[in-house]
């Protein structure tokens, strides 16, 4: 019995470099040292703590949940986690909250980040399906954010996101 003939042109093999995630997880981890060691996610915090009343410090995992939908859907995934994820983890902790808590709520956003503009997997899929953004968009969010909004709720009632 003969191989089965592959379907369209044969693929392009090539070997490519590492060099550009190697370059982002460095300056990403200068990021977070720099901002970490000098004092500015501290500060950061400090500031945002200065308007949120006491009485408001508990449900910080909650409205971290929420915040993660609008942010992960339009950052890109390396400004979220290394620049306002623990910044609200310092905050958190002012309020005996650990920082698991809002890792645990910032990861609720990935549902849009996968649907909006700055997910590169999402770019690729739409290329080879020959789709608008818009059009995917207009169809995907109908689904995504009612799905994000029960896995904040399914998050609440098992504990995973505290509110006091």
């Amino acid at each position: 019995m003969a191989a089965p003939r592959p379907i369209g042109p044969a693929p392009k093999t090539t070997t490519r470099s590492s060099g550009p995630a190697r370059e982002r997880f460095l300056a990403a981890g200068v990021f977070t040292g720099i901002m970490t060691d000098s004092g500015m996610i501290k500060d950061m915090a400090d500031a945002a703590l200065a308007v949120v009343p006491d009485s408001m410090g508990n449900p910080i995992p909650l409205f971290t949940a929420v915040l993660a939908l609008p942010l992960g859907f339009f950052m890109s995934n390396d400004g979220y986690w290394f620049g306002v994820v623990p910044v609200l983890a310092e905050s958190a902790a002012h309020y005996g909250i650990d920082a698991n808590q809002i890792a645990r709520a910032g990861a609720i956003g990935q549902i849009l980040h996968m649907m909006g503009p700055t997910s590169g997997p999402l770019w690729v899929l739409l290329g080879l399906v020959e789709a608008e953004l818009g059009d995917f968009q207009k169809y995907a969010l109908r689904w995504g954010v009612p799905v994000s909004l029960a896995y904040i709720a399914f998050a609440v009632l098992t504990g995973a996101v505290t509110v006091s």
